[in-house]
């Protein structure tokens, strides 16, 4: 109930739902503050020779528009969490809740994933590789690092996930334990994803 309440006011509400997104932006800071803070770390250490994790930056906001910009249509088909422009990237990179990252290979952005995150201890995820590298363990590795940082701050863990987005149960299994919570009225699954041990 309370997703698909949240839902209608974002979609009916939007006034309402930007203020109650800078209440919980503000709630969510406090509440993990030094949680947050070891974000940095956690990332560098999921760093290697080829890939390079980081937290998004307002100065990345050019790029990330350029990336989604190049994606193929069929990748939108399940993925649309926020709007790609530049303007709505910078509003989102500002928002404590908002946890935005971006896998890159030298300065080329490869990959992307979020976490949208709640006061009240829950987490959302949402990723997307780049069509040209997939199958190089980018979204495995996305998904190890979304599962550290939700065991670090000690959230609970859910996505929603289409039954026909075959790949992304797939990608989704391959690190976490996943309890189908309930199938929300557009069909997709309400799922609560438990971390896995790492897996390379």
């Amino acid at each position: 109930m309370l997703y698909e309440v949240t839902h209608f006011i974002k979609d009916r509400l939007p006034w309402l739902w930007e203020i109650i997104e800078r209440i919980n932006s503000g709630l969510f800071l406090l509440r993990y503050r030094k949680g947050i803070r070891k974000i940095p770390a956690i990332l560098s250490s999921f760093s290697n020779g080829k890939f390079i994790v980081s937290l998004a930056t307002e100065n990345d906001s050019n790029a990330m528009s350029q990336f989604f910009l190049e994606q193929p249509k069929e990748a939108y088909t399940f993925f649309q969490p926020h709007a790609f422009d530049c303007y709505s990237l910078v509003k989102l990179i500002k928002r404590s809740s908002f946890l935005m990252f971006l896998v890159k290979d030298g300065d080329k952005i490869v990959g992307y994933f979020f976490l949208r995150c709640f006061a009240d201890g829950k987490a959302f995820k949402g990723r997307i590789v780049d069509y040209r590298c997939r199958n190089q363990g980018i979204a495995k590795l996305m998904g190890n690092i979304i599962n550290e940082i939700v065991i670090k701050l000690k959230l609970r863990l859910f996505t929603t996930i289409s039954p026909e987005n075959y790949a992304s149960l797939a990608s989704t299994k391959a690190v976490n334990d996943i309890k189908i919570v309930r199938t929300l009225d557009n069909g997709y699954y309400y799922i609560e994803c438990t971390p896995k041990k790492q897996t390379e």
